[in-house]
């Protein structure tokens, strides 16, 4: 029961996030939403005097906010039935939104594997494929030919947290919607305007900020270890791929751990989803940046990214930076968005070049 409340009210807060992108982009030519279809109607966009024609998105950048935008309100809202339905124990319900959701995520996730999307838009690309991936294991669990227990219950509500989460990066991770506008200068990817505020109980590198996951089962641990910045590194593997700062800037490497602490309660969903990439931001002389699209293994180390923790297992790697190259510690922090908490680390201490 109190599994259920916290996975609706993990859910319900993500709509208005998901109605505001879908109001950027709207069906064209009266197609119905996420491909689902139902009795309601588009208003009639033909007028006595003249036809409003909505904008087709011009490239796969835009295709994917477009794509994000028309599928997040139904699976959301398909998500919180799910919910509902376990709660009240319908297991007919169940099986009949699980087939939906198999149908609507395994059509948006064709469409987006398709797309080549810039590296600005990377990390959304990424988080909507991971969201898609764990709707299609929700519903499959549910729409299978297992007998539905609490087991499979428990699994398939798991699923769909990490799939709202991942949603919700995606939804972030979009552009803004003015970023074109000719009276503003468009900014940078990495990096937005609002001033930095100041972090009097910061915690110092080095620090543990200890915390439960969404569903209150599992309980994790974030360490910020080390900085350090460079002028350039390089990828590791087959084809490795170097990465040069720009004039004026550096990158600013910092090491995260993340480790899974222990599963309790009752449920059997025992994994931990550890923060995505752009839950970081760094404050830095009245400035915020975001971290560059993960690279991969490189020279230095690997790079962080969201990963499953099982019990007591961690993992650690890099955030990277485009920062100033007089590049100051004494002045930045770095704060993590892990849903209602916000821990944030003093980055003074530890600067290695």
């Amino acid at each position: 029961m109190a599994g259920c409340i916290g996975v609706i009210l993990f859910l319900y807060p993500l709509l208005p996030e998901a109605f505001v992108a879908l109001s950027l982009h709207p069906p064209v030519n009266g197609s119905d939403i996420g491909g689902l279809s139902g009795n309601e109607t588009l208003p009639d966009l033909e007028t006595e005097n003249e036809t409003v024609l909505l904008p087709e998105p011009l490239n796969d950048d835009e295709r994917l906010e477009a794509l994000i935008a028309r599928t997040s309100v139904p699976l959301l809202e398909l998500a919180a039935g799910e919910v509902y339905s376990a709660h009240i124990q319908d297991d007919a319900a169940l099986r009949d939104r699980a087939a939906d959701i198999c149908s609507l995520a395994g059509s948006a996730r064709l469409d987006a594997s398709a797309l080549d999307v810039s590296p600005g838009v990377a990390s959304a690309h990424a988080d909507f494929i991971a969201a898609l991936d764990e709707f299609i294991a929700a519903g499959t669990l549910l729409d299978g030919s297992v007998p539905l227990n609490q087991s499979v219950v428990d699994e398939a509500l798991g699923r769909l947290v990490l799939g709202a989460e991942h949603l919700s990066g995606a939804l972030r991770g979009c552009r803004s919607p003015d970023a074109g506008s000719p009276e503003t200068e468009p900014a940078s990817m990495s990096r937005a305007v609002e001033p930095a505020p100041a972090f009097p109980d910061a915690l110092q590198i080095g620090e543990r900020f200890c915390y439960d996951d969404a569903s209150g089962a599992n309980s994790g641990s974030l360490i910020v270890v080390r900085v350090r910045t460079l002028q350039s590194f390089y990828t590791t593997g087959l084809k490795p791929q170097k990465y040069t700062a720009k004039p004026g800037e550096s990158f600013l490497l910092v090491a995260i751990k993340a480790t899974h602490l222990g599963h309790k309660g009752d449920g059997t969903n025992s994994r931990l989803q550890t923060p995505r990439e752009n839950a970081f931001t760094l404050h830095y002389s009245g400035e915020t940046y975001r971290p560059m699209p993960a690279p991969g293994p490189t020279n230095q180390g690997d790079s962080y990214s969201t990963s499953l923790l099982e019990r007591h297992e961690s993992r650690d790697g890099y955030l990277f930076f485009e920062v100033p190259e007089d590049f100051d510690p004494s002045h930045a922090y770095l704060e993590a968005n892990i849903g209602k908490a916000r821990p944030v680390w003093h980055l003074d201490e530890g600067v290695t070049a």
